[in-house]
């Protein structure tokens, strides 16, 4: 059931919000959260199977970064920091919709069922993380040589650069590629348009208003997460 009100958010927020209001449960979210784990786990899997990694010195073989003790040690620190922005995120969103809406004075409520409601809004972002997997599965794969891979771990910039540059020579004349930086916009229009549903339902907040609440959270939203994330 919890699955089902979860994706129904995306494709029947009316009916999946009004149903909420009534009964918020956290382990929609939790859910969510899990949900975004596995997707960048798959993400930074799939990506590090595309790069090919010269592990050695110049002439040895290229293995897949998917199949080295580099990966294993940095998808810890990838999931961590995956959970650390998802709880980053919900806390602002959700803190800064209930500021907003005390000062709009909106209809009163408890906060938890506030902060419970807004967590299924970041099933957006989990979604396109799944796309983002599933796009960069079609790409061709990526070779890069010793001493460029060993330069930018050292924080060498020229070797920063020539690593970024390889993945632009190589992915970035792919269209689909050029869509990704597009996602953003659209994660924060679509999150932006269920948290307005959101706090219509639950705190009976007319469309407008709800609209107009929803604009000001998203700016401000925005401005803080972006000093605070990774």
């Amino acid at each position: 059931m919890i699955i089902q009100d979860v994706f129904k958010v995306l494709y029947s927020p009316l009916k999946a919000f009004e149903k909420l209001a009534k009964a918020p449960d956290v382990k929609g979210p939790a859910f969510i959260l899990l949900v975004t784990l596995l997707a960048s786990f798959g993400v930074q899997y799939i990506n590090s199977s595309k790069t090919l990694l010269q592990t050695e010195q110049e002439g040895d073989a290229y293995v897949p970064i998917s199949a080295t003790d580099i990966f294993s040690g940095r998808i810890v620190v990838v999931l961590t920091e995956t959970a650390f922005r998802f709880f980053l995120n919900w806390l602002i969103y959700g803190a800064v919709f209930l500021l907003v809406l005390k000062l709009f004075r909106a209809k009163e409520g408890p906060w938890h069922h506030l902060f419970i409601i807004i967590g299924y809004t970041l099933i957006v972002a989990a979604v396109f993380s799944i796309l983002n997997a599933i796009i960069v599965s079609t790409f061709p794969e990526i070779r890069l040589d010793f001493e460029v891979w060993n330069g930018a771990l050292e924080g060498d910039e020229e070797m920063l650069k020539r690593m970024i540059q390889t993945y632009e020579d190589t992915w970035g004349s792919l269209f689909v590629y050029q869509l990704i930086p597009y996602f953003s916009i659209i994660i924060a229009t679509w999150t932006a348009a269920l948290g307005a549903i959101a706090i219509h339902f639950l705190r009976e907040v007319s469309w407008n208003r709800a609209l107009i609440i929803t604009a000001i959270v998203s700016a401000i939203s925005l401005l803080l997460s972006g000093p605070l994330a990774f």
